[in-house]
């Protein structure tokens, strides 16, 4: 990622705002019995009010505006028919493109009362989110990033998966000298 000027940085918090608003109001939605594909329709309205596209359709082309897992899958699920439960935890991945800059988040957030274990689990989730935003640091090798993150989730006696990797928002990475 590489953001270079004051108007950069601009466009890159407007695609933020799209992608905080839109986790917002999908947030706002999540309860036993709302389909997958209600909550994506959602954010497809939004992206189109905001004038925004879709990360995974543009990169991927996924059938979906966002992805949506339920419980133990992993990430990047498809949102379709599936409704959720009572007691679920349902995580919201938010990716747009907006004036040729990208912003992404993901919230996991319980359906209506979650269970002990899905509790600890988003716990070990936003646990690790603090501990890599602490290891993101000028100069530090961006390794130490998903070291950090990875650690405190095996440290709570979750594993991570390792399939996935490089990540980002901004621009499309330019390296230079």
């Amino acid at each position: 990622m590489s953001v270079c000027t004051p108007e950069e940085l601009a466009l890159l918090k407007a695609a933020g705002r799209v992608v905080a608003r839109t986790l917002r109001d999908l947030r706002a939605r999540v309860r036993p019995g709302i389909s997958t594909a209600e909550l994506d329709e959602q954010a497809d309205r939004l992206f189109a009010a905001a004038g925004a596209r879709s990360g995974p359709r543009l990169d991927h082309g996924r059938l979906g505006t966002v992805c949506i897992s339920v419980d133990d899958e992993g990430v990047h699920g498809v949102p379709g028919p599936r409704r959720l439960r009572e007691g679920e935890l349902v995580k919201l991945d938010v990716t747009t493109e907006l004036d040729g800059f990208h912003a992404d988040a993901c919230r996991i957030v319980a359906v209506g009362r979650a269970r002990p274990g899905a509790l600890r689990l988003r716990a070990a989730a936003e646990a690790a989110l603090r501990r890599g935003m602490q290891a993101a640091t000028a100069g530090a090798p961006i390794n130490h990033i998903g070291r950090a993150a990875q650690g405190e989730v095996q440290r709570r006696g979750f594993a991570v998966g390792t399939e996935l990797t490089r990540h980002g928002s901004g621009a499309p990475l330019v390296l230079t000298a």
